[in-house]
């Protein structure tokens, strides 16, 4: 039996880059972490897919219990060293791990190599681990075995420095821990593998924070080098005291990548400060490095056999095929309102058009009210274009995705009220959103389903000064150059005028090849009418057009939109 450990720390992490922390623990003045707490211990249950390892410790005596004074690997004179970052950075793994699908368990007890759980293991991940790994053969044995037979492994920073002296754990990893630079080191990701999955994530100009530098000098013939820090850009005091100097190829090798058997392996040098574990992009470089080492992405990026994958981003999360995008879902961003944007035709044309200098509000594929309680929360406040924020709120609370190869699912828990009482919520919005995997011709759909509950008494309306807001869709320029149908009727080519009430859908196609999309209203509300704007490639099914709809406390509606792409 293996017991898992969680540590929770006091220290307060800035976030500005999290997608749910800094829309959650922000918006509500709370720290992510609660201070003064004590190791929490839970039992693990079910099937775990990814490992989460924290040991920093010395092997046990099987039968005592207290740690091996010898060992294998000679006498100790100094005591087990824990790195700050490693339960910290254990338990904001776990948190976005889970959140992207991944059954997840954090533990330090070595008995799990051994356990059954390791039946349905996919990925160990040795979190800023030190010293030992193991207290037996057997479980070192089964690690090994594991990544051996197409296992993954992740390992982090000080990971590199456990199983000290050994050769084969050296080999295995392709590297292990010599000593780090004198003072913390920036990063530029300048000299970097972006054919990598776990790169090509990242900006191409992204820079890591400061940060204590791991050099182990992997060995170049066995792994694939994906980010190497420059001898020009080490700190010069650090070049200084650096009595090895630099290597032959120029720089440090910070990160790489190789095969173990059937296995794949992934290491970083990076992940020493406790607060960098909060960053998105570091929790997203992590998660690409992760799939890459399950094997659930491309081996490299631009591959022409790659299929269509989804990966997360900084801000949310996409679709790419090789190079090239396919959609991206921006769940983060200023103005709080998720939405789709690039979403691309099968031939790589952009169909959406993203806070345009007309409408800076417009945002591409994307919800929002038009007036809740007489209150603007679609348009800026006055003077007008000052800045993006309406008079009334919208607010991500929640959110979760589950990639699944080329398809994704994206659940969402919104609330709307007063951007002056911000306790106030009159509106609450469960949405799911849903992107079909593109097909052998590229073809793909988008389901968005919006379920409304009012908490408050609310009134719904649209028509001051016209009918417009909701799910809507603003369309590059090109899109003029388009056939437009409408079908159970025709669009309305009267500005601010819906189309006929039986026309359920519209589409726009290109007389040259074809291609195009629809939008298609599923189970439409009675006052619903689709709203087609030319001039400005605008499409949008009104809920709420013919009059206004009120609501009391606890009542419920549904929207439910249908996107094809082709």
């Amino acid at each position: 039996m293996f017991v898992a450990k969680v540590l929770h720390t006091g220290r307060y992490m800035k976030m500005k880059n999290m997608l749910l922390a800094s829309v959650v623990f922000l918006a509500a003045g709370l720290n992510p972490f609660t201070a003064d707490a004590q190791r929490v211990d839970t039992a693990s249950s079910g099937s775990v897919d990814v490992l989460i390892y924290t040991r920093w410790d010395f092997a046990k005596d099987a039968k005592t219990g207290k740690g091996v004074k010898g060992g294998i690997y000679g006498p100790r004179k100094l005591k087990p060293y824990l790195h700050d970052s490693t339960y910290q950075g254990a338990e904001e793994t776990r948190r976005y791990f889970t959140a992207n699908g991944f059954r997840c368990l954090v533990t330090e007890d070595p008995a799990f190599f051994t356990s059954d759980a390791m039946k349905s293991l996919k990925l160990i991940m040795l979190c800023s681990c030190n010293h030992e790994l193991f207290d037996t053969d057997a479980q070192r044995e089964a690690f090994y075995a594991f990544v051996k037979k197409g296992g993954g492994l992740l390992a982090v920073h000080s990971s590199s420095a456990c199983e000290r002296g050994s050769e084969r754990f050296r080999k295995f990893l392709g590297g292990a821990f010599e000593r780090h630079y004198a003072k913390h080191q920036r990063v530029p990701f300048r000299r970097a593998d972006r054919s990598h999955p776990a790169i090509a994530c990242l900006p191409a100009d992204y820079v890591w924070a400061d940060d204590e530098i791991y050099l182990n000098h992997p060995d170049e013939a066995s792994v694939r080098p994906t980010l190497i820090l420059e001898w020009n850009d080490v700190l010069p005091e650090s070049r200084k005291r650096d009595k090895h100097g630099c290597p032959k190829i120029g720089g440090h090798i910070l990160e790489w990548c190789k095969m173990y058997g059937k296995g794949r392996i992934y290491y970083t040098a990076l992940g020493h400060n406790p607060e960098d574990w909060g960053k998105m992009e570091w929790q997203m470089h992590l998660l690409e490095a992760a799939k890459w080492a399950m094997g659930m992405t491309p081996d490299r990026v631009g591959d022409e056999s790659a299929k269509p994958v989804v990966r997360t981003t900084i801000d949310g999360v996409e679709c790419v095929e090789g190079e090239k995008t396919v959609w991206k879902f921006n769940i983060a961003n200023r103005e709080n309102k998720p939405f789709v944007h690039p979403l691309c035709l099968p031939d790589g044309r952009c169909v959406t058009d993203a806070r345009p200098k007309d409408h800076p509000w417009h945002l591409g594929l994307w919800f929002c009210w038009k007036y809740i309680n007489g209150l603007n929360y679609w348009e800026p406040r006055n003077p007008p274009y000052s800045n993006l924020f309406p008079a009334g709120m919208t607010v991500l609370k929640d959110f979760k995705i589950v990639p699944k190869g080329g398809a994704c699912e994206v659940t969402l828990s919104m609330w709307y009220g007063p951007r002056t009482e911000p306790g106030n919520v009159l509106l609450e919005e469960e949405r799911k959103v849903c992107f079909s995997e593109p097909d052998e011709k590229g073809a793909y759909k988008i389901r968005s389903t919006h379920v409304f509950t009012a908490k408050d008494k609310v009134n719904l309306d649209a028509r001051r000064p016209v009918a417009y807001g909701g799910f809507s869709l603003r369309m590059a320029k090109m899109m003029r150059g388009f056939e437009i149908h409408g079908i159970g009727g025709e669009p309305d080519a009267k500005k601010n005028i819906g189309g006929p009430k039986d026309m359920t859908a519209v589409r726009y196609v290109d007389p040259k090849n074809g291609h195009g999309i629809e939008m298609k209203m599923l189970a439409p509300l009675d006052a619903e009418r689709i709203y087609t704007w030319s001039d400005h490639c605008f499409v949008n099914p009104m809920p709420i057009y013919e009059r206004a709809k009120e609501l009391s406390p606890g009542d419920t509606f549904t929207l439910d939109y249908e996107v094809s792409v082709f």
